[in-house]
């Protein structure tokens, strides 16, 4: 005969009981004893009277003793057991691996032959075995599916009901054990729901399949323990999956940034060589053209260091250069490389900081480019003749740069999207702001992350201001020499 495993449980649910129980044998055998000797003593009652009495006091104590014990081990089975199991594989996150310790722990703790774990299909139509114990090893790779139709088990299924059969000998699964064993049927549920069948299989001396509130307790325990288990392996299977495809996502985004560049850097040479032979009038439509195209080369070499940042950023492949830089220094630099378009839309740049202002620990090409990103996000939705101002600041010890335009204010339900890849903003008439792809924000964002600082934004119905905080490098104390005696 197969043996179960057995699992040293953390404690004995019923150790209580059964030490109680110890004890008031204890006590009632030496009240017994003390009743029967006063008896003796005091009626002056002979041997065989002594005798007569002892034993019906006897039996009489014993049978009231296990009759209260039977019923108190029947109750604190049923409100331990599923507390127990519930505790006990709670912490399984495997589904697999859940199912075949619920097998093992329940026919352990209900002293159970054999057991297995079946779960229904979705058409409530079939029963497939996963998990068993107290049988043959290869036993699940031949166990067949049972139809609920052939096995009488729609009751079980679809009405949530204990069912318990005569014998194993009839049983598909069971039927190795022998006509001495009993079958039961037990619904596992989740949700008022069933989702699985709990199949047990032992005989009268140490299996009670009468116990329905028992078995119906430990079914929805273990149900429920199933369940959770495979929502959980369902969740990582699904987070697996993006993570893999992100990641082909990355490698596509950073092949065809590779393969792009090859051709646009020659068609950009091409066209400045162009530019520079070309001695006709700026305004000519030929040298209009070139500059179109190197202009349009540009752009589109924009777009590419783009989709290569977010690439490599998704890669976590982005390696950061740290120095202490001043922050003023910075926001100037990126300032100065914004102001030609600013002017284009005769919008006014103030800026409030010095130079180099505080110092912070970061990729100075890197944090510029989050400035920079801020800066154009704020001219692209600054209507023409608005205005943004830069503002640096220190608060505790982290460093905040302000970023405010007079554009179109930002909907509380699109202030976390507009952070997304590939997120691209509306303008004040709800239509979408034309250039760009929608991956500036989400670079910025990802950059300051990458950098241990944080974006955000506040916006009213007019005007936005974009937040950038963080951690102040702190500047190294002098210490003051003394000037020792000669």
């Amino acid at each position: 005969m197969f043996r179960i495993r057995r699992y040293p449980f953390a404690s004995d649910p019923l150790r209580e009981v059964r030490l109680l129980k110890r004890w008031v044998w204890v006590g009632a055998s030496l009240a017994t004893l003390i009743l029967v000797l006063l008896y003796l003593s005091t009626f002056h009652l002979s041997v065989e009277q002594g005798i007569l009495i002892s034993l019906t006091m006897t039996i009489t104590v014993a049978l009231a003793i296990e009759l209260a014990f039977t019923h108190i081990l029947r109750l604190t089975r049923a409100s331990a057991y599923p507390v127990k199991l519930a505790v006990e594989l709670s912490p399984l996150q495997g589904f697999q691996e859940a199912c075949h310790r619920s097998a093992e722990m329940v026919a352990q703790l209900l002293g159970a032959e054999a057991a297995v774990v079946a779960w229904v299909h979705s058409d409530l139509q079939e029963l497939e075995p996963l998990a068993s114990a107290g049988l043959p090893e290869q036993w699940l790779k031949v166990a067949p599916h049972l139809s609920l139709a052939e096995s009488g088990l729609e009751e079980t299924v679809r009405q949530g009901q204990v069912v318990t059969k005569g014998t194993a000998a009839g049983d598909r699964w069971f039927r190795g054990l022998g006509e001495s064993y009993s079958v039961t049927y037990v619904p596992l549920l989740s949700s008022d729901k069933v989702i699985g069948v709990l199949g047990l299989a032992g005989d009268g001396a140490t299996f009670n399949p009468k116990d329905h509130r028992l078995l119906s307790a430990i079914g929805v325990a273990v149900g429920l323990a199933l369940d959770n288990a495979r929502l959980y392996d369902q969740e990582r299977k699904r987070a697996e999956r993006l993570q893999e495809l992100a990641q082909m996502r990355s490698d596509f985004l950073l092949t065809v940034s590779h393969e792009l560049r090859t051709p646009l850097t020659s068609v950009k040479t091409s066209a400045e060589m162009l530019l520079e032979e070309d001695h006709s009038p700026a305004e000519s439509p030929r040298g209009q053209l070139i500059r179109n195209i190197v202009h349009g080369v540009n752009r589109l070499n924009t777009l590419i260091g783009d989709l290569v940042s977010m690439a490599r950023l998704n890669n976590s492949q982005l390696q950061l250069n740290l120095e202490p830089v001043g922050t003023g220094e910075m926001a100037r630099a990126a300032c100065n490389l914004l102001r030609p378009l600013t002017q284009t839309k005769r919008q006014t740049l103030d800026v409030h900081f010095d130079v180099p202002g505080p110092k912070v620990l970061v990729d100075q090409r890197r944090f510029e480019q989050i400035l920079v990103n801020l800066l154009s996000n704020a001219h692209r939705f600054t209507p023409a003749g608005g205005h943004i101002s830069v503002d640096v600041h220190e608060e505790g010890d982290e460093v905040i740069i302000a970023i405010s335009d007079t554009g179109s204010g930002i909907p509380e339900q699109e202030r976390r999207a507009i952070f997304e890849p590939f997120y691209r903003g509306k303008d004040g008439s709800g239509r979408r702001v034309p250039g760009g792809m929608g991956m500036g924000l989400a670079i910025a964002k990802s950059l300051a992350e990458l950098h241990g600082g944080r974006i955000w934004v506040e916006s009213g119905e007019v005007g936005s201001t974009f937040f950038l905080a963080i951690q102040r490098y702190p500047e190294p104390v002098a210490v003051p020499v003394r000037a020792g005696a000669n």
